[in-house]
Formats: C-alpha cells, sequence, structure tokens
C-alpha cells in the first residue's frame, strides 16, 4: 500500500552541483514530480510519488540532505 506523495527539498552536495540537473533526473525516473531546480543554491523542490516508505529512500547519490517541505501559513 502507497504512502500519500510528499513535498520535499533536497540539498545537493557542493561538489556536485555542477550535476544538479541530472540529479533531478534520477528522482523523477523514482517517480518524483520536480517543482524547481535551483542550480545557484543547488536546491531541488519536489513531491514524491508516494511510493517510498521514508524521504530517505530517494536519498541518491549526490544529495546532501533530503526533508519534508514544509509550509508556513499566517493565521
Amino acid at each position: 500500500m502507497g504512502h500519500k506523495p510528499t513535498k520535499f527539498i533536497a540539498a545537493v552536495e557542493e561538489a556536485e552541483i555542477s550535476n544538479i540537473q541530472t540529479i533531478a533526473q534520477k528522482l523523477r525516473e523514482k517517480g518524483c514530480v520536480i517543482r524547481d531546480v535551483l542550480s545557484f543554491t543547488g536546491v531541488i523542490s519536489g513531491t514524491t510519488s508516494g511510493n517510498e516508505s521514508k524521504l530517505d529512500d530517494l536519498k541518491i547519490k549526490g544529495i546532501k540532505y533530503i526533508e519534508e517541505d514544509g509550509e508556513i501559513r499566517a493565521l
């Protein structure tokens, strides 16, 4: 049984920033929908497919860390 898709932010290792588009493509191949690829800062944001048991399942070569994208809303 799948999980609910999760919005995420992934930071790319500094030495891998030149490969950020390739890393984003590998995440797409894992079923992620990529929202933004910020080459200057080395950040990729997107949504998981929902088939992962945890976000760390998407921590592929070149990703320093990946975490849930939390939205802050004003009351």
